[in-house]
């Protein structure tokens, strides 16, 4: 029975791995060898399953996301370890980043190498302060209304006045609701919960059955979802390449930038996170980032972060770390912990400043990076969000971000490098905090062993 559950995975991940591939073939052949462009509608139709098959991943997020949160969370009072070693993990892992980002784009200087071919673009520019960016967060931490969060995020708007040249601070503040889960929000809540239950001990019994039955349920409904993977990423890559007008162009232009991008992601996920799960566990980080071949798979393909959640718990489970762990870990890094998007944000935003000229103190960048991390906390993992938060970043502290367009042209393709970047930052963290529970598990047992035997 083993070897047949074996053999079924096997073939799921090569049916993954195949319709990546079949995908850009496909997406090739359709650009070379018909007319050209392909209209909008009738990209829209190739798309179409691939397109199905993303709402009914997001359709079954939000109570996947909170269902998994609050069950792991109801025995956060008898583990409650796991929590704090996971924000020195993620917090380790930022710090890493940001600088990683600063040396690679500092010394390769990818906007240098464009300024002179004057590449203008015309998007509107919308305006931010700084403290608006950060209260903001802190709104959508705590949300108002739960079911708007469901819906919703908070932004505060600065409207322009008729005076334009006013200083930022003295115009008129408004805010909207922005479309998109508030999975900030959402996560602060589902936490509290958990919380809470955990605390009201056997009288909340049955809503900790609740949430953990939902939680199996929604990972029943997710597993066969993935069922479709590989055909659904056939039709969302295929797409993807006929959008794009003039692929070579664009790697021309700004070849140097995607390799400073690529490098950061490949070195803080090969190396520096590695070398991070060696120093803490002295085990090998590569036998857990091999296990991970369906979750990278299906990272790639939709190029979202709470899409690979169900399958990244699979894979570490399979390896060995415990539900508790992974139900609680995976969830939450897939909404806090976003170390690819963080590089790719730090390191476009370094490469626009270039871009301008502009000159800015180390200590200002650092400041800049640190604001584009922080953007990233709560932002939903869903495809091709990272440009929106960079456009946020650079209005907030009065960096020109028109050029950010140049950004979106290659940013369907490096959002799936960065999500796969992602999915083993979350792993290598739960293998971690694995180790250090057990570890913890042991001293523990060996104390009261000893306390008994001293009675």
């Amino acid at each position: 029975m083993e070897a047949l559950r074996n053999l079924s995975k096997q073939k799921i991940i090569l049916k993954t791995i195949l319709g990546v591939c079949a995908g850009i073939v496909l997406g090739s052949i359709l650009k070379i060898y018909t007319p050209q462009p392909w209209t909008q509608r009738n990209i829209m139709y190739l798309k179409f399953p691939g397109e199905l098959f993303m709402r009914l991943v997001n359709c079954l997020i939000l109570p996947l996301v909170m269902s998994s949160i609050a069950s792991a969370t109801c025995n956060l009072k008898k583990s409650g370890k796991i929590g704090l070693m996971a924000l020195y993990y993620y917090t380790t892992t930022t710090i890493l980043g940001i600088t990683l980002s600063v040396v690679l784009a500092e010394i390769i200087k990818p906007g240098e190498v464009l300024r002179s071919e004057n590449i203008i673009s015309q998007n509107s520019t919308r305006y931010f302060m700084t403290v608006d960016t950060i209260l903001d967060l802190f709104r959508n931490l705590i949300p108002d209304n739960i079911m708007n969060a469901c819906l919703n995020q908070y932004q505060t708007v600065l409207e322009i006045p008729e005076n334009i040249s006013k200083p930022l601070s003295e115009w008129q503040i408004s805010h909207r609701n922005a479309p998109g889960t508030n999975v900030l929000g959402l996560v602060f809540f589902s936490v509290m919960i958990g919380l809470a239950i955990g605390n009201i001990n056997e009288k909340g019994e049955p809503l900790k059955n609740f949430f953990h039955s939902l939680s199996e349920t929604m990972m029943k409904i997710m597993n066969w979802a993935i069922m479709i993977v590989p055909l659904s990423i056939l039709f969302l890559i295929s797409a993807k390449l006929l959008e794009v007008e003039d692929f070579q162009s664009i790697i021309k232009r700004l070849g140097v930038y995607m390799f400073t991008v690529f490098s950061g992601l490949l070195i803080q996920g090969f190396v520096l996170l590695p070398l991070v799960y060696f120093i803490c566990t002295r085990q090998s980080p590569y036998k857990v980032i091999y296990k991970l071949g369906p979750a990278f798979a299906t990272a790639f393909g939709t190029s979202s972060s709470t899409a690979t959640v169900p399958v990244t718990i699979t894979c570490l489970e399979n390896i060995g770390i415990p539900s508790k762990i992974t139900k609680f870990i995976v969830p939450i890094g897939a909404t806090i912990n976003m170390d690819g998007i963080a590089l790719y944000e730090s390191i476009g935003a370094i490469f626009i400043i270039q871009l301008h000229g502009l000159q800015y103190s180390l200590f200002k960048i650092i400041i800049i990076n640190i604001m584009c991390t922080v953007s990233c906390i709560g932002a939903a993992g869903l495809p091709s969000g990272g440009y929106v938060m960079l456009i946020m970043v650079l209005n907030s502290v009065g960096i020109p971000a028109e050029d950010v367009s140049l950004i979106i042209a290659i940013d369907w393709f490096v959002d799936r490098i960065r999500t796969t970047m992602n999915i083993i930052a979350d792993a290598l963290g739960a293998g971690i905090i694995n180790h250090y529970y057990n570890k913890n598990k042991e001293e523990s047992i060996s104390e009261e062993l000893e306390l008994c035997t001293f009675k």
